[in-house]
């Protein structure tokens, strides 16, 4: 077969709708595919909660941490200022990771915040900032976004 005869080939209606059947088989599959990936399952999502995560931060080497629950944000919501929020959702995710690091309460959560030193804390911070779920952010509406942490 000539490269003419092939062209004409591919592009005979039988091939056309041969391939308008295969796209549409394809497109029904990733339908499938993408219900399938959005079930909610709480059974994996409680077993989440229990994991350590280990993220490699360029920094600070490997970061260990544990996911927020909600009952860590009701000891969140009792301190007062919003550093002291985000001292004590910092110190909540690595105090899963690290169970020996000292106690702190939302009332004595600034001495965490003021014995980080200011390097690593700072990018510490930065980094939890920036990942899914970590503390709310505010809509324009007033309202606060609450977004499920992804792994």
């Amino acid at each position: 077969m000539d490269k003419e005869e092939l062209a004409a080939a591919r592009n005979s209606s039988e091939n056309r709708k041969r391939l308008a059947e295969l796209k549409a088989l394809e497109a029904n599959e990733n339908a499938k595919n993408l219900a399938a990936s959005k079930l909610f399952d709480p059974i994996a999502l409680l077993s989440r909660t229990t994991e350590i995560h280990e993220v490699k931060h360029p920094q600070l080497g490997i970061i260990r941490f544990g996911e927020l629950v909600l009952s860590d944000s009701e000891i969140i919501s009792k301190c007062k200022e919003k550093n002291d929020r985000s001292a004590m959702a910092l110190y909540l995710m690595l105090k899963k990771a690290y169970p020996e690091m000292p106690q702190y309460t939302p009332e004595t959560i600034q001495g965490f915040y003021a014995s980080l030193p200011m390097v690593e804390g700072t990018q510490l911070l930065q980094f939890f900032l920036s990942q899914p779920g970590f503390l709310g952010e505010k809509l324009a509406s007033g309202s606060e976004q609450t977004q499920a942490p992804t792994s």
